[in-house]
């Protein structure tokens, strides 16, 4: 704190200017301090030896006072002025404020948990942090199309939701950020092997996190197992299984069929079954289905489901190639046939295939024939010839799926077949003949 003083001195009669200017001996900067007066004082000369009044600032000024003014051919002033520094103006908080916080950032990069460094910076940035009810969320989920729904409210801002499970020994994680509208539905989940969801939120200034673990209800073991499904004949589809382990004597289940958006399909006819069933019409199947095996029993009510995710195109067993022939020309043969019908749409460039020779020839038993628009097959085999039998079958180029034979087919013959019967007596008759030849020659 600083102190300055000053006087000034009115010679003129009347009263004291308005307003008055006071310049001070010291000067002080204003824009750091702030000046203030703490002592103000007039005395005014009605002669050379006459006072006749003394004000201070708080103090009313008398009526005495008033009139001597009036007559005074003189006054003097004197005052004191207090200077204080002034307070930090707008930027400094911040500045300040930033300051802290890179203190702060440095302090907990050095690890030091809970620091009370920490709570004050969020005190006064965030406030006083809001408390988050219990269950504030109030989740639910349907496992019919894998959607996490949860309580709207004004208050609460749902910034993301997370389905995390493991699959083959590795963690699988599903993540959906900033939902629309009040749940969140995930692509199709094996739920047989149990869910954890979560929902991060926010609640004011506070962060919160709410979990739902989701595991199949009934018995354990009662699940069939053993599930199997194959698409064949390109129009048809069939599903095996076995009861559980713990399953009861008298379990039976059903097949539900699913898509990728939960909307169930057309399921097996005739009720439930306890190994299996057949679908006949696969028009409508996606290529991703989610297949669920649902069961019951009288004795145990609601047995535990099982669920798996197929790939339909991966599982039709291909059928075998069509309309296979043969046919030669005096010094050829071809071997030529239709690809197989299929329930996925496939290409030529989709297939490969195998020729078996099952007669005497000079080619290999087995022919692979990579994929060609016209499904043609040629070999040499110059006239005379005793006939070829071939049978084909289709494989699918990406994976290691081969269909079954096709029917044997022969062609190509141009030498006359002798009878069996004929033939064996033939040879009977010629070794007869060696035979006696020998016992002839053996007397003589």
């Amino acid at each position: 704190m600083m102190t300055s003083s000053g006087t000034a001195v009115n010679h003129h009669p009347g009263f004291l200017p308005s307003p008055l200017s006071i310049t001070l001996r010291r000067s002080l900067p204003t824009s750091r301090f702030l000046l203030s007066i703490t002592r103000l004082s007039i005395t005014q000369f009605l002669s050379q030896n006459r006072k006749c009044s003394r004000w201070r600032p708080g103090e009313e000024q008398g009526a005495g006072g008033a009139g001597c003014c009036a007559e005074s051919p003189g006054a003097v002033l004197s005052l004191k002025v207090t200077a204080r520094p002034r307070p930090p103006r707008g930027p400094v908080p911040a500045a300040m404020l930033l300051l802290l916080f890179m203190a702060l950032t440095l302090h907990v990069g050095a690890g030091v948990p809970g620091d009370p460094l920490l709570t004050l910076l969020r005190l006064v940035i965030e406030g006083p942090a809001q408390e988050v009810p219990p269950s504030a969320l109030n989740l639910t989920f349907d496992p019919g199309t894998w959607t996490l729904t949860w309580l709207c409210s004004g208050d609460i801002t749902v910034t993301s939701c997370f389905a995390n499970q493991t699959l083959h020994g590795r963690p699988k994680r599903q993540r959906m950020q900033n939902p629309r509208g009040c749940h969140c539905q995930f692509r199709p989940l094996t739920l047989h092997l149990g869910v954890t969801l979560e929902v991060n939120a926010t609640m004011g200034n506070v962060t919160f996190q709410e979990r739902l673990d989701y595991v199949m209800p009934g018995p354990p073991g009662s699940e069939a197992v053993n599930i199997s499904c194959e698409i064949h004949d390109a129009t048809a589809m069939t599903c095996a299984w076995r009861a559980g382990p713990a399953a009861p004597p008298d379990a039976r289940y059903f097949l539900i069929l699913r898509n990728a958006t939960g909307h169930q399909l057309p399921g097996c006819p005739g009720g439930p079954t306890p190994s299996g069933c057949r679908i006949d019409d696969v028009t409508g199947l996606p290529r991703l289905l989610h297949v669920t095996v649902a069961g019951w029993s009288w004795s145990g009510g609601a047995l535990r489901a099982y669920d798996v995710i197929l790939n339909t195109k991966a599982i039709e067993q291909l059928s075998p190639p069509r309309d296979v022939t043969g046919s030669c020309n005096f010094s050829h043969c071809a071997v030529s046939w239709a690809p197989p019908q299929t329930w996925a749409a496939m290409g030529f460039a989709d297939f490969r295939y195998e020729l078996e020779f099952l007669s005497d020839t000079d080619l290999d038993a087995m022919v692979t024939v990579s994929s060609r628009p016209e499904n043609r097959f040629e070999f040499p085999s110059p006239e005379p010839r005793a006939g070829h039998v071939v049978r084909v079958r289709a494989g699918d180029v990406r994976s290691k799926r081969w269909s079954a034979w096709s029917e044997r087919v022969e062609f190509g013959a141009t030498l006359p077949a002798l009878p069996r019967l004929r033939v064996y007596i033939i040879v009977v008759a010629a070794t007869l003949t060696c035979a006696l030849g020998l016992a002839l020659a053996w007397r003589r």
